[in-house]
């Protein structure tokens, strides 16, 4: 039975899928090179460029320039002199640590620098051959338990190849036929010299002498790469202090009119406008009198007025 690499992993729908890679064989590598024949043909037909005259068209149509290559050979020499550079050490380590970021941040406009120009190259009919090839053995790789193909044909195979555990088997055939490392962000250089130092962990995230997350920077951060103090709490990148949700909590004024009066909003001017004619509603109670007085009041005999009664003047017979 030919070595075969084992790939635990899942497909569309979430369910656990388990297949094996193994090497390519005389026989599935010469059919291979038929698809990358029949491919590389049919691509010639439909008038794909060939990849010798690449170069002059991405120049005539400006995708790439004379100073396009010229800042492309920049970067290249320019990691090549950090990284010896570190490798000869007997400098500072804050100064190899500048470098190794130095290099970080070069790959990464090296990377943008030739992308366009990558994807242009997939296109060309080489580029073409070329995927057609390693799909062909994308599929004559890819067995089962019983070492028998998972897919009855290629056709099957290409209507399927968006499926994860697919997606995770082409990388190991790619490892395997083309010695890529699987751990090559690991592995450059400058993040082997960060982690041999401690300025950075295994997954390369930067730490700070406690082992605490940090930006590039030194702040504190967690480890979804929010700010936070010494204490764990929320802050902005300037260090003030702010909610789980990103608010700031400070307390608010209304704006100002170009007059200097507050703008309210409606809601805000409806309870002024609401809270004023309360005011004007109510009526200052009466100051309620002395319990004695009350009594007093009520025990007086009543007084008329107007006139006295004629029958209540009037002498009587015995006067």
């Amino acid at each position: 039975m030919p070595e075969r690499i084992k790939v635990d992993s899942f497909d569309a729908e979430g369910n656990e899928k388990t297949v094996f890679v193994i090497s390519p064989s005389p026989s599935i590598s010469r059919e291979a090179q038929m698809q990358y024949n029949t491919a590389f043909k049919e691509a010639i037909q439909s008038g794909a460029l060939l990849k010798q005259k690449l170069q002059t068209v991405m120049e005539e149509q400006g995708v790439w320039s004379e100073s396009k290559q010229e800042r492309y050979d920049e970067i290249l020499n320019g990691v090549m002199k950090r990284e010896k550079d570190i490798g000869k050490g007997g400098i500072k380590l804050s100064k190899a640590k500048t470098l190794a970021l130095e290099i970080r941040d070069l790959r990464v406009e090296f990377r943008d620098l030739i992308a366009e120009k990558n994807s242009m190259d997939a296109n060309t009919a080489e580029g073409q051959a070329d995927n057609a090839r390693f799909g062909y053995l994308g599929y004559a790789c890819l067995v089962d338990e019983e070492n028998k193909r998972v897919f009855k044909s290629f056709d099957h195979y290409v209507e399927n190849e968006n499926e994860p555990y697919l997606v995770q088997a082409a990388r190991e055939l790619a490892q395997l036929l083309y010695g890529l490392d699987a751990d090559y962000e690991q592995n450059l250089p400058e993040n082997i010299f960060l982690k041999d130092y401690d300025f950075v962990d295994e997954e390369l995230r930067f730490i700070n002498k406690d082992g605490q997350y940090i930006d590039i920077n030194g702040k504190l951060i967690n480890k979804d790469g929010r700010y936070i103090d010494k204490d764990g709490s929320f802050v902005d990148k300037d260090g003030e202090a702010i909610s789980e949700e990103g608010s700031y909590d400070v307390a608010f004024t209304p704006f100002l009119d170009d007059n200097g009066n507050p703008v309210l909003k409606e809601e805000e001017e409806e309870e002024a406008e609401g809270a004023g004619e309360a005011g004007e509603a109510e009526e200052p109670e009466e100051p309620e009198e002395p319990e004695e007085a009350e009594a007093e009041k009520t025990e007086a005999p009543k007084k008329r007025r107007g006139r006295p009664n004629k029958a209540a003047t009037k002498p009587t017979l015995a006067e």
